[in-house]
């Protein structure tokens, strides 16, 4: 048996292929194969059926929030918050405009300088408060359009991590119910605050006293002992 024989019989009996089963160069060296590899045919595959699964989820959230209409709603939060500040704008103005004139009647100033100045004041803090109104309107409505990318976003990327089409737009349609319902009863939350308050009532009551003291003036230049509104010895004679 020759010594190429028997190197075929060893390699059978360790079930290895027969030398002869090996490509030789011209040389008749031994040209082993590339060591086995994965099947990269097959993960070529599950990569573009993941990649197409976040392709549909992203295009069905994106659908949904764009069909959704929500430029409209966005407007009419925006109208909501500023009607309801501005009704209590008019309802402050009313309360203090009462209490400025029993206030005005009770000094007897009505239609003096004070009655003048004190309507002034509580005109510019009623324009004040509209301004305040419509800002208010505005944040509002920033707020919600806010939220509404803020989810949209997070739905994405839930979306590249794995979830499917029909999660994706449910999850889409929920959040964007949960926002509408939050905008509705934040509504009444946005308020312009206390217009008329403690700062009012005292530069109203500032200008009653102002208006009180410039109708009694001309009475204290008369007053015994008082000239021109400072006060002298009332004994005029000599030691």
């Amino acid at each position: 048996m020759t010594r190429q024989d028997q190197l075929a019989q060893l390699a059978q009996e360790f079930s290895g292929p027969a030398l002869n089963a090996w490509p030789t160069d011209r040389a008749g060296k031994l040209r082993p194969h590339k060591g086995g590899g994965g099947d990269d045919g097959g993960a070529r595959e599950m990569e573009n059926q993941r990649q197409q699964r976040v392709a549909d989820a992203t295009n069905r959230i994106s659908q949904i929030f764009d069909s959704a209409n929500r430029d409209a709603l966005y407007g009419q939060q925006k109208q909501a918050v500023y009607d309801l500040n501005t009704q209590d704008v008019n309802r402050q103005f009313g309360e203090a405009e009462r209490a400025n004139r029993f206030g005005l009647a009770r000094a007897g100033l009505l239609g003096g300088s004070a009655d003048i100045d004190s309507n002034a004041e509580l005109t510019r803090r009623t324009n004040e408060g509209l301004v305040k109104a419509a800002g208010i309107g505005d944040q509002a409505a920033a707020d919600l359009q806010t939220s509404d990318e803020r989810a949209r976003q997070n739905l994405i990327s839930m979306a590249q991590s794995g979830i499917d089409t029909g999660a994706a737009g449910q999850l889409a349609l929920q959040q964007l119910d949960a926002n509408t319902a939050n905008a509705s009863s934040a509504r009444s939350g946005a308020t312009v605050g206390n217009l008329f308050g403690d700062l009012a009532n005292a530069y109203l009551y500032g200008q009653q006293q102002k208006g009180v003291q410039a109708g009694l003036a001309p009475y204290t230049n008369f007053q015994p002992g008082v000239t021109n509104g400072n006060t002298r010895s009332s004994y005029g004679g000599t030691q």
